[in-house]
This record gives C-alpha cells, sequence and structure tokens, in this order.
C-alpha cells in the first residue's frame, strides 16, 4: 500500500512510525548534557541527587542543579590551573574543588555569589575528600603533603603532614577517619581527623595503591593495588583480605551501608565484593575493555562502569547485563552516583557533562505508552488519509 502513494507521504509515514518505535524503545535515562570548554576529569553528586559539581580543563568549576531542564549550570567559577578534583557534601550545601596550581576551594553555597574560600598550596592537587555533613575537607597535593580543614575556618589548616611521594588517593570516612596512599607505595591510617594530627600505621606490599576507601564507621578499609589485588585491611592495619583481579585496580567504590564493594581493572574485569570477616568475590564480569571508572550506589543496589572506549553501563548488583548502556564518545575519566543509584553524573574527554536520571524519566516514561499509542493511532490515520486521497484523486 506505501508503494502506492508519493516519496512526501511515505517520508511522513516513515517518520511517524520511528517516533512511535523511539519511544516505545528503553534507553539510558539521559536527563541532560552539558559541554565544558575542554577536557573533564572529575564530577560528584551529591548523596540525593539534587545537585553536581564538575571541574574541568577550561580551568572551571561548574555547580548544577540536578533538576535543571537544559542542564545550564547555577553558577561557574574560575580557577587558575585545570579542575581535576572536586567533593560535594550529602545535601549539596557544600562544594570543592582542586586545581593544578595548588589551590583548594571551598563553595559555602549552592548559590556562589562573587566569593569562595581559597587555599593557595602551591602544589598540584591529587586528591580531594569532603565529609558527608561538609564539616571537613581534605585536600593532598603533588609533593605529599596532606592538608585537613575544618571548613569553617577555612582559612588555615587545622593539621597538615607530609607524606612520601605525592598523594595519589584520600577517603574519610562519615566518622571523619582519614587514609591517604602515596606514589612511592603505602596506605596511612591518620585515624580521626579531629584528634588526630599524623599517621598511626602504614601498609606496604611491594606496590602502589591507586584507590582506597574507608568503611563508614571507620573498622575497616579496602585498597586497590597496582599489582592487580584488592585488599582489606582491618582499623588496625592488619591485612583481612586479598582478591586478584587480573590487571592493575583502574576503579574502586564502597557502599557504606551495606558492605559491599566494586573494582575494575585494567583489563576489563569487574567485580562486587562483599565484606563479611574477609573480602569475599560475590560476582565478576569481563567488560569490553579496559574500566575507567566504576562507582556502586550506598545501598549496593546499582553498579556503573566506564570503560576505556566511552561506553557508560548500569548494572544491577546480579551484573546478569546491563540495564542500559550509553556511549559518551570519548574517555569517562570520573562516574559519581547518588544514595539511591538513581541519579548519575559523568565526566568525559569531549568536556561533557552527563546527567542520567531515573526519577527525571520517570514521568516520562508513564506517559509513553499514551503516547506511543497516540503516535501509531496518528501514523495509521495519516497512512489512510492519503490512501484515501490518492484514490479520489484517480
Amino acid at each position: 500500500m506505501l508503494l502506492s502513494i508519493g516519496t512526501s507521504a511515505r517520508s511522513q509515514i516513515c517518520a511517524a512510525l520511528l517516533v512511535t518505535l523511539a519511544m516505545s524503545t528503553g534507553t539510558a535515562p539521559i536527563a541532560w548534557s552539558y559541554k565544558t570548554g575542554n577536557y573533564s576529569w572529575a564530577v560528584a553528586v551529591s548523596h540525593d541527587g539534587r545537585y553536581v559539581i564538575a571541574g574541568s580543563d577550561d580551568m572551571r568549576t561548574y555547580f548544577f542543579d540536578a533538576g535543571s531542564v537544559d542542564g545550564k549550570p547555577l553558577w561557574v567559577h574560575d580557577a587558575s590551573g585545570y579542575v581535576r578534583h572536586v567533593a560535594i557534601s550529602r545535601d549539596g550545601t557544600y562544594a570543592a574543588a582542586g586545581d593544578t596550581s595548588g589551590s583548594i576551594f571551598f563553595f559555602r553555597s549552592r548559590v556562589l555569589g562573587e566569593t569562595a574560600s581559597v587555599f593557595v598550596t602551591g602544589y598540584s592537587i591529587d586528591a580531594l575528600v569532603m565529609s558527608d555533613d561538609g564539616g571537613y575537607l581534605v585536600g593532598g597535593d603533588r609533593r605529599g603533603m596532606i592538608y585537613v580543614f575544618r571548613t569553617d575556618e577555612m582559612d588555615f589548616p587545622l593539621w597538615q603532614y607530609a607524606i612520601p611521594g605525592s598523594v595519589m588517593a584520600l577517603s574519610l570516612s562519615h566518622s571523619g577517619v582519614l587514609a591517604a596512599t602515596s606514589s612511592h607505595g603505602g596506605l596511612y591510617f591518620f585515624g580521626e581527623v579531629a584528634i588526630q594530627s599524623g599517621y598511626i600505621w602504614i601498609f606496604r606490599n611491594q606496590t602502589s595503591f591507586p584507590f582506597v576507601s574507608v568503611s563508614q564507621d571507620g573498622s575497616y578499609i579496602v585498597v586497590g593495588g597496582s599489582d592487580g589485588y584488592v585488599y582489606l585491611l582491618n582499623r588496625s592495619g592488619e591485612q583481612a583480605g586479598r582478591q586478584r583481579i587480573g590487571g592493575a585496580v583502574s576503579a574502586l567504590s564502597l557502599s557504606s551501608t551495606e558492605h559491599r564493594a566494586v573494582a575494575g581493572s585494567t583489563n576489563g574485569n569487574l567485580s562486587i565484593y562483599e565484606v563479611k570477616g574477609g573480602l569475599v568475590v560475590v560476582k565478576s564480569v569481563a567488560t569490553h575493555g579496559p574500566v575507567t571508572s566504576a562507582v556502586i550506589s550506598d545501598n549496593g543496589e546499582r553498579v556503573s562502569v566506564a570503560n576505556l572506549d566511552g561506553t557508560i553501563s548500569l548494572f544491577e548488583r546480579s551484573l546478569e547485563g546491563p540495564l542500559w548502556t550509553f556511549n559518551a564518545g570519548a574517555i569517562v575519566h570520573s562516574i559519581s552516583m547518588s544514595d539511591s543509584g538513581l541519579a548519575i553524573a559523568a565526566a568525559s574527554d569531549t568536556g561533557s557533562i552527563h546527567l542520567f536520571s531515573e526519577e527525571k524519566s520517570k514521568t516520562a516514561d508513564d506517559t509513553m505508552p499514551t503516547i506511543a499509542l497516540f503516535s501509531a493511532a496518528s501514523a495509521t490515520l495519516l497512512l489512510s488519509y492519503l490512501v484515501w486521497r490518492r484514490r479520489r484523486q484517480r
């Protein structure tokens, strides 16, 4: 029947049918994308999924309301170096950024205005972490100096301490327990930052540890090694478990409430672990390329992973095939996820910040069957009308 009508009419009908198909097919719940002026290496989502902070090599920090329709930032703050580390408090009231010129910025409000607290170290900031309530901020620089701030007194650090080599990673528990790793190898455990101004013990194992995560109560630490092992340490610094993932560990994230961790490696492996007196492998899968970032939701139900080819995938904790995938078109350096796993942000080499939100897409999903049915009906009516008109013209 389509062959009996004109090309223009066929194009209209095909377009209507394609709209119907698109509306009926599940895809990544992309809420918005925003492109910065250069590579983007860092992004963080508030625990409630309402706010996003990102840094870019265009020497700017961007702060977003996740509920924005167009993805335009609430504010943009200039830095004097590449902004490659960011942090945000649980509710998004406080945020921070660190740049390669050695500046640490602390933002006290969701609406920036004209001022922000700045502390200048003189060396590139290579790690940055904030407590959930925004009360403490810790930065580490390339010369190995760790700076601990009480955020209501940002003019000068509460204390500072130097470790050998540059600071590779920092982790701060909900209870204020700090751990740091060094490019010269070794995990340094500092205990509670409010009462401690130097490390209590050090763990070495003839490798470097690019990733570290402290449990919510500070009772254990999960560490990712360049030797391809994921380590579990107790609060006393004793090794309580170790699992080989294969390839250097290239991503690590800890669910603070469910005692689960996820790790990715340079050979594409992705593993979920459970802490049960030791480190137990729950599930492992081989992804399609080196893992550049991975994160597990705080409730332990969702895992998101990015591969070197720019593919972002979301899994349930069974890892039995992705719920959705999205190709960012470039290397994704950073992924962050809300507590529920319903909001995910990603930063890529194109300079793009992507927000995926199942909560925002739910409204659209609720109306999708009606819209799809309407589109299909419209296509059918259009087809019938065009055929009827064609017959009248004969």
